[in-house]
């Protein structure tokens, strides 16, 4: 019975960790880079494989494909970008196929996974950026976080059948007065 509880446990753990990640964003080893170390020395890390994520402040649709402009944020253990001001800066992913600019909207949360393809030098407003490009190999695009905020919660004593709120004592205009 004890040799079989280790595997089981074992297999249980990997199932929940594969899961807890999109499908379209398999987690990279340690060894990914990081966007600062890559925009200091690029040609050091062409075709080096990447997981990285952030908020798209731009799609733009080319004849072969989307450029994806992303503010860089770190991601959490799923792959999820944090929300927050902090970024190590902005990389373009290049995305095959045509990504609808009205769905992948300015600030939507989005994740990529692939290779380093080199710098690009576009302007951000009035300066020259020097963008890390990435040839995707997958992509998620999180959804957005629910704003709904008209459901509210019943008082907690509709919980428990038992609990009275006014017993013993319950308002009266003349003060508590005792059942």
């Amino acid at each position: 019975m004890r040799t079989l509880l280790l595997p089981i446990l074992l297999a249980s753990v990997a199932l929940v960790a594969c899961a807890a990640t999109p499908e379209g964003i398999p987690a990279t080893g340690p060894d990914s880079p990081h966007l600062t170390e890559v925009r200091g020395n690029a040609e050091r890390f062409q075709g080096a494989q990447v997981r990285w994520g952030g908020s798209i402040a731009g799609v733009e649709n080319q004849e072969h494909g989307s450029l994806v402009e992303v503010v860089s944020r770190q991601l959490d253990n799923r792959g999820r970008p944090h929300s927050g001001d902090g970024s190590d800066g902005r990389f373009l992913a290049v995305v095959e196929g045509f990504l609808d600019p009205a769905i992948h909207t300015p600030g939507r949360a989005f994740t990529v996974t692939g290779t380093i393809d080199g710098i690009a030098t576009r302007p951000v407003g009035e300066h020259k950026y020097d963008y890390v490009r990435v040839r995707t190999t997958g992509h998620h695009l999180w959804p957005e976080p629910r704003t709904d905020r008209s459901y509210r919660h019943p008082p907690p004593y509709f919980y428990d059948p038992w609990y009275d709120p006014w017993h013993p004592w319950y308002p009266h205009p003349r003060g508590l007065r005792r059942w």
